[in-house]
Parts: structure tokens; sequence; C-alpha cells
């Protein structure tokens, strides 16, 4: 990253721009296609089920347990950086590829979402320098993490709770000064597969319909008669 790009009162200012420039980017490709609100990102959702997130709040909290490592700048930037990079990701993931892929079906489309969102990881290792075995454990964790975030985004409506929880989780993953315990993960990885699983099933049906025409003006998700609203 450029110097001036890492200041010391804002050690992640390169990072922060990145993404909030992509999901900008991101957002205009939905306002062009007519998706801002169908994709969940121009909307609130179900607001009453927006608690449906509270168990994966719980999991990314967890991981603070040993306490969070750096100083206040640098804990303080990571978390205004980490929520941009969890906003972009649930912008372009659970929102415009999503919506994508929304023809598939729900189950197929959360899956697609799944895999798609684990292979991206696998830049960490071709153009940062992880190692690979530590990309491709990040990559499994992704799939079941944006499995169970397809599945929230169905049943809320909007990317919204999921950017949140999106970026506290890599936040509190990140400053931490130790690796959450591999039995731990191991219980994360089963609760993501089978909670995503059910949010699928249960709300998957709700899914808002790809438009016909491709920027035409997104249908009144809010009509009274839409018995999918809980």
């Amino acid at each position: 990253m450029l110097p001036p790009l890492t200041p010391s009162w804002f050690p992640d200012l390169g990072a922060a721009l990145v993404n909030l420039v992509c999901a900008v980017a991101v957002g205009c490709v939905l306002w062009r296609w007519g998706w801002l609100r169908l994709s969940g990102v121009f909307r609130l959702g179900r607001v009453r089920r927006w608690w449906l997130a509270a168990p994966m709040l719980l999991i990314a909290c967890s991981y603070a347990t040993q306490g969070l490592d750096g100083s206040a700048t640098v804990v303080v930037s990571s978390l205004l950086s980490l929520l941009l990079v969890g906003a972009n990701e649930e912008v372009y993931s659970r929102g415009l590829i999503q919506q994508t892929l929304t023809p598939l079906g729900p189950l197929r489309a959360a899956l697609g979402v799944a895999v798609l969102f684990g292979v991206g990881h696998l830049q960490n290792y071709l153009f940062f320098g992880a190692a690979l075995g530590d990309t491709l454990w990040q990559m499994l964790s992704a799939a079941f993490f944006g499995f169970t975030c397809a599945g929230l985004r169905y049943a809320i409506g909007s990317v919204w709770p999921m950017a949140l929880v999106h970026g506290l989780d890599d936040f509190f993953q990140i400053r931490s000064p130790g690796a959450a315990p591999d039995a731990w993960e191991a219980v994360v990885y089963v609760f993501h597969a089978g909670y995503g699983l059910w949010l699928v099933r249960r709300y998957g049906a709700e899914a808002a319909p790809v438009p016909e025409r491709v920027g035409g003006p997104d249908p009144d998700e809010s009509a009274a008669g839409a018995g999918a609203h809980g």
C-alpha cells in the first residue's frame, strides 16, 4: 500500500477506500439494471426478522473472548475498514451475485453464492502472499459463512444486517491475539451448514424474481398483499 494511504491516524485508509469504491461501483451496476431494491441493497428489508442474524453475531463476538490486539488507533482503523469490507462483500455477493443466480432456485443460488464467495478468497494466496493451506481453510470458512448469509438475505430481504455481522466477524478474528480452537471452528461450520439450509428452505420462496427487462423499475416489494413479509 502506498504511504499516503497508510497514515498514522488511519493505517487502513487504503483498504477502506478500495472497498468503498468497489461497493459504489457495484451499486451503480445494480442501479443501472434496476436491481437496487430487488438485491436488498437499497432497503432495510423485513426489520422484524433482523434477529435471525443474532446467532451469527454471537459467533462473531466469540472471537473477541481473548481480547483485541493493537493500539487504540489500530483497533479503530481496523474496525472502520473491515465494516467497509463487510459492506462491499455483501453488496456484491449477497446483492449482485445472489440476485443474478436467483433463476436457479433458492437452494442452487445459495450454494452458488457460497462456492463463488469461497473461491473468491483464493486471491489471498495468488496476490497477497498468504500460505496455500491457510487460504484453503479460509475458502472453506468463507463458503459456509456465505451460505448462511445467502439464507439470511432471503429471510430478511436486505444485505445490511449481514454486512454488519460480516464486518464484525472479520474484525474480531483479525484483531484477536490468538486463533480460535479447531473444535470451535468445526462447530461453526456445522452450524452454518444447518442454519443456512434451514433459512433457505424456510424463506427461499420469498426470493424476489429477476425482472424480465433488465434496467426496468423494481416491483413494489412493500405492497400490502405481499404475504412474504413477516
